[in-house]
């Protein structure tokens, strides 16, 4: 038998948290260590995933299947497909940094750096398990680290951001594990098997229904608006690895559940919401950019951000075309990576000046210049700008999503325009406005920020220059979904959408 990579990838950060169960409180630093190795560990698997993928042969490799449940057709089914191995090397880059970025915490440090890589472990699950009620699990797995680490060791109303979070995401899988119930026995194949269950042929009213009961469900995480209320507050109170992870990975759980359950086994049901799909990405771009620009608080703004830039890839879900599904998966990892640093970036500084308004700040480049430069690239790399992963990803998502939705698209890519406004002021106010007094003696990054820094902006701007290597291999995992799309129009009278928006 060979050796169980996916799983390994994904219990590694498991696998650290239960040594360091074992190790006294008192011994701080290596509880660190640990951490750091176990997703260091993680982060050198996701890396050989996604170099040993054999783009030639396409579908789902490095299975590992056993039974579990067999009485209702539920197996230990991990694997990775195209999509998979982009989305765990993501959320290993995250998990990793993630520790280093925690380096300072004091408190409760053992029960906090458990809870940190229970997350990372839970959210890896999701994209590995190619059996439903195994994503499900994972997907719920997820929810209680997420209430914990804002709960505990979290900032601004704390405990309130942690039990909306709680409530809106335990709605949201509420109603995932209603859908995936009418889906198990309407399919009556007593299988949980993603790729049977996605070859099965369902009537055509049964995918419209039961892709928008999953959707919805999946939203919640995305989130899309007006489902989105949790997210800002959840972002704020975190701890900075807590919001790291919180933009950086377990926004695309939601997303990545459309993709890989509602839009894989619904097609027809997929072409039919489109258009009104489309309507919220393009609500979401635009009401959370303004909503952005109006924030003084920096990690309110990046929240907000976070929220703008995940509708550019509902809105290449939407369109259904081989470009724009293309793009809303890069922009996965494109806008996990680039928020992941500008999160970090916002507790580095919160830890030096002890503020998060901006207003507040000012000047700071004068006595922190690596965290300006990197804090400057972060802002680069929200906008787009060319030789930064995103504009890759946004860029991929226009290009398919104007034949079809063009009133849309033109009204998403203003986004752009506001993302310039509100992070370039950022930099100003934060890093290059006259330097007061109280912060003359702050200190600059010191080698875990550099950590958390160096690896980052490689991935942008690696990805950025050479974007083929993880645009290949999700246009790889896309296949098979792409040729289960219909050229049908919608069984439900959307006209006036299609007027406003257009429809494929």
């Amino acid at each position: 038998m060979s050796f169980p990579v996916v799983s390994a990838t994904v219990f590694a950060p498991l696998a650290g948290a239960l040594i360091i169960s074992c190790i006294p409180a008192s011994r701080k630093e290596v509880i660190r260590w640990v951490a750091a190795v176990a997703t260091g560990i993680s982060f050198i698997l996701s890396i050989y995933l996604v170099l040993a993928y054999d783009l030639s042969a396409g579908g789902v490799q490095f299975i590992e299947k056993v039974d579990w449940l067999p009485t209702f057709g539920i197996k230990y089914f991990m694997g990775a497909d195209g999509i998979s191995v982009v989305l765990l090397l993501l959320t290993a880059i995250v998990g990793f940094t993630g520790v280093f970025a925690s380096w300072g915490i004091q408190n409760r440090v053992k029960e906090y750096f458990i809870t940190f890589l229970a997350l990372t472990f839970a959210c890896a699950g999701v994209f590995a398990a190619f059996d439903l009620f195994l994503l499900f699990v994972f997907f719920e797995l997820a929810v209680l680290p997420k209430y914990v680490l804002i709960a505990v060791w979290g900032s601004t109303k704390k405990e309130y951001a942690a039990m909306k979070l709680a409530l809106y995401l335990t709605l949201g899988g509420a109603i995932i594990l209603l859908g995936i119930l009418c889906l198990y026995f309407v399919a009556g194949l007593n299988t949980m098997d993603i790729l049977v269950l996605a070859q099965h042929s369902f009537t055509h009213q049964q995918q419209v229904w039961l892709f928008a009961l999953l959707t919805l469900g999946f939203a919640v995480q995305v989130p899309i608006v007006p489902l989105h209320s949790w997210l800002p507050d959840a972002h704020t109170g975190a701890p900075t690895a807590g919001s790291m992870i919180l933009a950086g990975v377990v926004m695309k759980l939601g997303a990545y559940g459309i993709i890989r359950v509602a839009l894989w086994f619904f097609p027809e049901g997929a072409v039919v919401w489109a258009p009104l799909i489309a309507i919220f990405a393009v609500i979401c771009v635009v009401y959370a950019a303004f909503v952005a620009m109006g924030q003084k608080d920096l990690k309110y703004m990046i929240a907000n951000s976070s929220i703008s830039h995940m509708g550019y890839s509902v809105l290449g879900i939407a369109a259904l075309s081989v470009a724009s599904l293309t793009g809303a998966v890069f922009q996965f990892f494109a806008h996990g990576i680039m928020a992941a640093l500008n999160f970090a970036l916002a507790g580095m500084t919160y830890d030096r000046t002890h503020t998060r308004i901006m207003a507040a700040m000012g000047g700071l480049a004068k006595v922190m210049p690596v965290l300006a430069i990197a804090f400057a690239i972060g802002a680069l790399a929200s906008v787009g700008l060319p030789g930064t992963a995103s504009f890759w990803a946004e860029f991929s998502v226009f290009v398919g999503s104007f034949p079809v939705f063009p009133l849309w698209a033109i009204l998403s890519i203003s986004g752009i325009v506001f993302t310039a406004y509100y992070m370039l002021r950022a930099v100003q106010r934060v890093y290059f406005e006259p330097l007061k007094k109280e912060y003359a003696e702050l200190k600059d990054a010191v080698w875990y920020d550099w950590v958390v820094i160096s690896v980052i902006i490689f991935f942008i701007v690696a990805m950025g220059v050479y974007p083929s290597l993880l645009m290949d291999l999700i246009g790889s995992g896309l296949e098979p979904i792409l040729a289960g799309l219909p050229e049908a129009k919608p069984a439900i009278d959307l006209g006036w959408l299609s007027a406003l928006g257009g429809v494929k």
